[in-house]
Order: C-alpha cells, then sequence, then structure tokens
C-alpha cells in the first residue's frame, strides 16, 4: 500500500504553473514569489522585505514540484 505522501507528490508531479504572484511569510520576513518570462524560458524568483533576490534557473515549464523544491532551497539561505 502506497502512502498519501507519495500519492500527493505524483500528483503534484503534473500540474504546470502558468502564472504565480504571491506574498507569504517565512520566519517573520515577507517574500514575494512570481514567475518571470523571459524570450525563451521561465524562472522563479524570490524578493524578500529587504529586495534580497533568489533567481532560479532557466525552464521549459514550471510545476508545483519545481516550486516547492526552489523554496526549500531558497529560504534555507
Amino acid at each position: 500500500m502506497q502512502s498519501s505522501k507519495y500519492e500527493l507528490r505524483r500528483g503534484l508531479a503534473g500540474v504546470d504553473v502558468k502564472d504565480l504572484s504571491m506574498a507569504f511569510t517565512s520566519g517573520g520576513r515577507m517574500y514575494r514569489l512570481m514567475i518571470r518570462r523571459g524570450d525563451d524560458c521561465l524562472r522563479l524568483v524570490l524578493i524578500s522585505e529587504d529586495y534580497e533576490l533568489i533567481e532560479s534557473g532557466c525552464m521549459d515549464h514550471v510545476g508545483l514540484g519545481t516550486i516547492m523544491k526552489f523554496l526549500r532551497n531558497a529560504l534555507r539561505h
């Protein structure tokens, strides 16, 4: 029997995000997360309340799993 956590991850893998602009707090700091569209690719951009910018690498598409992985890595800093 598979766990519901595995099923959730598998479900997230097939979801593409076309547009994103959100604000949230983590560790008492405010952040804004958005998708930046360039001529040839998409990038996730995380901006902190003091305007620190963290940008992902170039991607063809953005999925929910990709967003979660990006946030886990970016918020570690």
